[in-house]
């Protein structure tokens, strides 16, 4: 009973405490033992952690009753050790951290993106209507890196990130967006049915130049496998229903030609189901999304989208 309650055992209790319970914590994590439990996630990982040290703190006083002096000095150096890597190998992974940190993610809390209140888009600035649009894998990534366009090295894929978006899944178990930064605008962001579309502008070959303010044009680079690229033609067929503007007035017409007859059929939606060029193919509905009879509507001309969309019935 003595030799537990020796200088080199009260070391031997503090080092095993420290040791096992920095371990603990490492392989609860290490077996996502708190993953998709929101904030209890942290507490979980934490209260696996408290009982490896509690109960190696148990064993180690068991232990300090039972072994010599000199086999306790040796292990109190063993965990000495131990921890000294542990210290090690966590200041290696802080200065990694805070090299591939963007400037902007020290502000984690940011308010989020704002979005048109209506799903209804309508896309008409200086850089056009784009190739299509971008749609971040989130449930496999949960940053979105941003880099400049005018970073030579970033359309290598090996530039320097400037930004980003990141993404976390929320008590209802949807992601969401933690943070993005405030001059994030892009065109259709619906979180609530997990929709974030970004209009791209240019293709390259390791990345993608998108369109993340519709306000100002303003763009940047982003991985291009780092989500799906999803063109027009499957995006405007994908849609809910498409209406005529004002703005751009033309008539339901039966075949995809200029000087076709009128489709004369009164309807209440237009449901896209075929491209072909400039022209797009609609059935024709009633309110309940009866099908009517079909025909034909142009929905660009000049890299200009002319008819608005519908995302959701």
């Amino acid at each position: 009973m003595k030799k537990a309650l020796k200088g080199s055992s009260f070391l031997f209790y503090f080092l095993t405490i420290v040791v096992f319970f920095i371990s603990g914590g490492l392989f609860s994590n290490y077996m996502e033992v708190g993953k998709n439990q929101g904030l209890a996630g942290g507490a979980i990982v934490l209260g696996y952690a408290l009982m490896y040290a509690f109960g190696a703190l148990i064993v180690a006083i068991i232990l300090a009753g039972k072994l010599k002096t000199k086999i306790i000095v040796y292990t109190n150096f063993i965990l000495f050790i131990v921890l000294t890597l542990f210290i090690f190998l966590g200041y290696r992974r802080h200065l990694e951290m805070e090299k591939n940190k963007v400037p902007a993610q020290e502000r984690l809390i940011s308010p989020k993106p704002t979005a048109p209140a209506q799903p209804i888009h309508n896309i008409q600035f200086e850089n056009g209507m784009g190739q299509g649009f971008f749609s971040p894998n989130f449930v496999e990534n949960d940053k979105l890196y941003f880099y400049s366009p005018s970073d030579p090295n970033a359309w290598n894929g090996v530039g320097e990130a400037i930004d980003s978006l990141v993404f976390y899944k929320n008590r209802n178990g949807q992601y969401d967006i933690q943070y993005a930064p405030p001059y994030f605008f892009p065109e259709i962001v619906k979180m609530d049915y997990e929709w974030l579309m970004i209009k791209v502008i240019i293709s390259g070959k390791y990345m993608l130049e998108v369109e993340i303010n519709q306000e100002t044009g303003q763009s940047v680079l982003v991985d291009k496998f780092s989500g799906n690229l999803i063109y027009w033609p499957e995006f405007i067929l994908n849609t809910n229903s498409v209406e005529i503007m004002e703005a751009f007035p033309q008539k339901v017409l039966i075949k995809p030609l200029e000087n076709a007859a009128v489709n004369s059929i009164s309807y209440v939606f237009l449901q896209p189901i075929a491209v072909q060029g400039d022209w797009l193919k609609v059935n024709l509905t009633d309110k309940e999304f009866f099908n009517l009879g079909q025909g034909w509507i142009k929905w660009k001309s000049n890299d200009k989208l002319i008819i608005r969309y519908n995302l959701f019935s």
